[in-house]
């Protein structure tokens, strides 16, 4: 040990006095053969080996490529050699080193480099300072695990709930179902030549058909004045909307332009494959301008907005777009003109039940939003937990956390 600590119970001393790192061993792809065995890289586990040299329970943290991730493995695992895993636990709990090993900041080790890697000498000379009793250790680990399974549990139900809504799109957008959770009788149908069964009071149509929406429209503006700005950075992957707004001073009209209830369609590789694709709900200007690499639909009156948005980001329409893009590899764009004569889709002609299938898609995402937030407050209180009692700063609580966990 280095020095006594100012903590009553808790001692000073190098990493390598509480727990020894290991570099993983290489397993190439040619090398693995398929089995139950977890193969743990700096990225996480992605592949299963038939054999192992790791017994559970094990800590691994990245070493090369991928530096920070930090994984708890609670079964026979092989350790990538783009990784360090815990070899000896000395007396230590090993959630609690899972946890301080997830506090340290290694940034400091990679700084400037090509390809970050992490040297377990650096690590292991690193001053900590812990609980003496691997009773205190074991219930500050048990604390912060608390918050990750309450974590784990939000992102299961997420995903449950992401795959619901992903269901509901097809059965919605084709019409089997109706947006108040019955099925389509067969009588309700009538057959398309091209696309089969068609809900009664439904049309057939390009998705941009000019009774639909407005492709690149011209919108009007005054030249040097300030507009909203979106460059194609600003949009989040995944349909996820746009994630910030940036303003420009515009001297000259050699931007797409957009206005609020439109929608930005990402046109090149990799971009529209990612999913770039955002209805624009709120502005500062009246008219926006954006990367010239955007598609933008202005839907008519007759079209409800919410609704055009989920047909643009339906599977269908979207893998369409995706496998007509033209262009030299890397470089490939969506030509605006596929969706006028290219990709159709049956569409209900009464705006009230187009407004009726968004807002039941629309109240998926919704709750979902809820579900972010949450994770995202118990982020911060795991952030502030391992702040405080990984420093000993605030001693174990457990009632004092329960009561903190309900209130998220």
């Amino acid at each position: 040990m280095i020095d006594s600590t100012k903590i009553k119970g808790w001692v000073v001393g190098r990493f390598k006095e509480f727990a020894v790192l290991q570099r993983g061993k290489d397993l190439t792809d040619n090398d693995v053969i398929p089995g139950k065995y977890p193969v743990v890289k700096s990225n996480g586990i992605q592949i299963y080996h038939d054999s192992c040299f790791v017994n559970p329970p094990g800590v691994v943290t990245g070493r090369s490529g991928t530096i920070g991730n930090v994984f708890y493995i609670n079964e026979p695992f092989w350790a990538h050699n783009t990784t360090l895993y815990v070899k000896n636990f000395k007396d230590s709990h090993p959630l609690f080193i899972y946890y301080l090993i997830q506090r340290m900041d290694f940034r400091r080790y990679y700084a400037g480099t090509t390809v970050p890697t992490l040297n377990r000498n650096d690590i292991h000379r690193l001053t900590v300072e812990v609980p003496s009793q691997k009773s205190e250790q074991k219930a500050i680990a048990g604390i912060l695990s608390k918050v990750d399974e309450a974590i784990e549990v939000i992102e299961s139900s997420i995903k449950a709930t992401e795959r619901l809504k992903k269901s509901l799109m097809q059965n919605l957008l084709t019409g089997k179902i109706k947006p108040d959770g019955t099925w389509r009788s067969e009588e309700e149908f009538y057959l398309d030549e091209k696309f089969g069964k068609v809900p009664r009071g439904w049309q057939v149509k390009p998705v941009g058909d000019k009774s639909l929406c407005n492709i690149n429209p011209n919108y009007k503006f005054v030249k040097g004045e300030s507009y909203d700005f979106i460059p194609m950075d600003a949009l989040n992957d995944g349909f996820q909307g746009v994630g910030y707004l940036d303003s420009k001073i515009v001297d000259s009209g050699g931007y797409t332009r957009f206005r609020k209830g439109d929608i930005l369609f990402a046109k090149i590789t990799p971009c529209t494959e990612n999913g770039k694709v955002a209805l624009i709900n709120n502005m500062n200007t009246e008219i926006g301008f954006a990367s010239t690499e955007f598609i933008v639909f202005s839907p008519k009156e007759t079209v409800d907005s919410q609704f055009y948005f989920y047909l643009l980001t339906s599977d269908r329409v979207h893998n369409l777009s995706v496998s007509l893009m033209e262009g030299t590899t890397g470089r490939q764009r969506v030509p605006w003109k596929v969706f006028k004569n290219r990709i159709t889709a049956p569409i209900p002609m009464d705006l009230a039940e187009q407004r009726a299938i968004a807002e039941r898609l629309k109240s998926i995402e919704q709750s979902n939003e809820i579900r972010k937030s949450k994770i995202q407050s118990l982020n911060n209180l795991k952030k502030s937990l391992m702040q405080n009692l990984l420093t000993g700063k605030v001693r174990v609580d457990v009632e004092k956390i329960n009561k903190l966990l309900e209130k998220v």
